[in-house]
């Protein structure tokens, strides 16, 4: 009895850090959004002086890059913590001393496989940065 009170409690440390993964993931595509939604009006401005506005591109463009990375890294510690639950579930660590290490499934996760293999993240992203390279092309070469 004793066992399984320590099973799910430990299980519910797990789903703990799994939500805060999540949410972080959620706070890091709103503040993207906010930040390059931002700069992106200040980029369109008629009073931003034209040798700023290809070196400011560029930074909404890294930004964005950045942003991409962060949401991807949460979200590879989130999948991390996935593969720590189950194993736990499946009582494959019999040693219930709350342990969040995620080091063994860290290493088998590559973060550039989640920034491409993510819908979740693919999908917010990649049409971010075609929406602002359609922007610079209508803005600078003006077909």
């Amino acid at each position: 009895m004793e066992e399984s009170y320590q099973l799910i409690e430990h299980l519910k440390l797990i789903e703990q850090q799994i939500q805060r993964m999540a949410d972080n993931s959620f706070k890091v595509k709103n503040w993207a959004l906010t930040v390059v939604g931002g700069a992106l009006l200040y980029w369109l401005k008629e009073e931003t002086p034209k040798d700023n506005m290809i070196w400011l591109w560029v930074l909404i463009i890294m930004a964005t890059i950045i942003f991409w990375w962060l949401d991807a890294y949460y979200l590879a510690l989130e999948k991390c913590y996935r593969e720590l639950y189950v194993d736990i579930q499946k009582n494959l660590n019999p040693d219930h001393t709350y342990s969040l290490n995620i080091r063994k499934y860290s290493e088998e996760i590559d973060i550039k496989c989640v920034m491409i293999n993510s819908k979740t993240i693919t999908h917010v992203y990649i049409p971010l940065i075609l929406f602002e390279v359609i922007l610079f092309w209508v803005k600078y070469v003006k077909i």
